[in-house]
Order: C-alpha cells, then structure tokens, then sequence
C-alpha cells in the first residue's frame, strides 16, 4: 500500500491527556488515539508519504517515503532501512508473537502488541496508520518515549478494535 497520508492530531477529552488522529488515505479515513506525555496545546497536521513495503508498487516511492513498513522483518533490519533512506523519520515491522516494532530516526524505539478486534488482527492498512501516528507525533514536536498507548481503527460508528499497548 503506497499512500499520501494526512494526520490531524488534535487534544481529545477532559483532562486532554489524549491525542485524537484522524488519518485520511486512497484507502479512506482512519482514526487513532494515542495517550502519554501529557496534552498538545493546539491541533497539528501532518501530510507525509506512507508504504508498505510488501506492495510491489512502493519500490519506486521508497526513497521519497516518509514512514516504511517492511512487514515481517527482524528488529536490526530497521535500522538499516533509516540508514538506506534518509527521508525516511519512521520504519516499522512486524516482530514476533504479533508484536509491531517501530523505529524512529531519532533513535525513539517502541514494541508495540496490537489486540485483534472484532474483524480479527490489524490489517495491512492499520499497521501502517500506526507508523503515520508515530511519525506525526514525532513531527509535533514530541517523543516516541512519551507514547504509553496507540490504538488505530477504521472510522465508522464502531468503538476502537485495534488497542496497541507497550509491549512488556
């Protein structure tokens, strides 16, 4: 999946200690929720290019990505994807048990143990949403450190279905 995404993190509840994103993509609209580090004084929007690297067509885009996901791939493997494309800020693959790991070129790291929802584990699309919510937060000014929680779910009346706590 090769997409232009744009994020609106934007404060969300009483106490704003949550960011609310919308991630509006080819693929339609994603909303995500990322809680840690306090609230963000006002609404910020990002626009970045996002690719799954498993898509046959990101391999003409991926120097000019901003967030890389490589799928299945082992934890040094990202580093050396930042190293391989200096645009890119955020890398992410998928670990072992189900684990996501993201990777930013400031050094910031998180793993990340996605829940399966209603219509089962995160899709494609959805992992991918996560490395743009990695990467807005960081363009906000903020630090992959303060995230505690991310959760990534297709905009529709339904509640959350994908909760992405640290992993232990």
């Amino acid at each position: 999946m090769t997409a232009l995404h744009t994020v609106r993190l934007a404060p969300a509840g009483a106490g704003r200690t949550h960011v609310e994103a919308r991630i509006h993509s080819p693929a339609g609209v994603c909303r995500g929720l990322l809680a840690g580090g306090g609230p963000l004084a006002r609404a910020f929007v990002d626009e970045h290019l996002a690719l799954d690297l498993a898509d046959p067509d990101a391999a003409r885009w991926r120097h000019h990505a901003d967030v890389l996901h490589l799928g299945a791939a082992a934890p040094g493997r990202l580093a050396a994807v930042l190293r391989a494309h200096p645009g890119c800020a955020v890398a992410t693959a998928d670990g072992e048990g189900g684990t996501l790991l993201v990777l930013a070129r400031t050094g910031g790291r998180l793993l990340l143990r996605p829940r399966p929802g209603p219509s089962g584990p995160p899709s494609p699309a959805q992992r991918l949403a996560i490395g743009s919510l990695a990467h807005s937060w960081l363009a906000a000014g903020r630090t992959l450190a303060e995230i505690t929680t991310v959760t990534a779910y297709a905009d529709t009346a339904q509640p959350p279905c994908q909760g992405c706590p640290l992993a232990g």
